[in-house]
């Protein structure tokens, strides 16, 4: 599994998973803390379609960190101020990189996740579906 599919999936599922599965290397394995959960703020840039020029948004709050297993380095990055997901996204991306035999298990948790994600997304697109209006005859679809 790819690491931008992985992040996806672990930043926007369940957060048990990924404590779970941040707790289960932290049980086995040596983990360093090299940079401490920090806030920060990320500029937000957009391009702009017509002129196809650049724009800045705004600001953003984000939490980082970055941990070390072995000779892997691993980097949480998480939108708002939750230091706790950062450490763990950290932990679990240095885990894959160092290609720990327990990653090879959570390919089909995260999978299972993924699955379900798509589902939440689709009852939620359906349930906005039913609000539509037809703004010639202003009826409901």
């Amino acid at each position: 599994m790819k690491r931008k599919r992985r992040t996806n999936i672990l930043v926007d599922g369940d957060p048990a998973l990924r404590r779970q599965l941040a707790d289960e290397i932290r049980r086995s394995h040596t983990v360093v803390e090299l940079s401490p959960s920090q806030s920060g703020l990320v500029m937000l840039t957009a391009r702009e379609s017509a002129r196809r020029s650049l724009f800045h948004l705004g600001e953003v709050l984000t939490t980082g960190c970055r941990v070390q297993i072995g000779d892997a380095v691993g980097l949480g990055i998480i939108a708002g101020d939750d230091a706790q997901a950062a450490q763990d996204l950290a932990v679990i991306d240095a885990a894959y990189r160092a290609e720990l035999a327990e990653c090879e298990r959570w390919d089909s948790a995260l999978e299972a996740e993924e699955q379900r994600l798509i589902a939440a997304r689709a009852a939620d697109e359906a349930r906005l579906l039913e609000t539509r209006v037809r703004f010639e005859s202003m009826d409901a679809d």
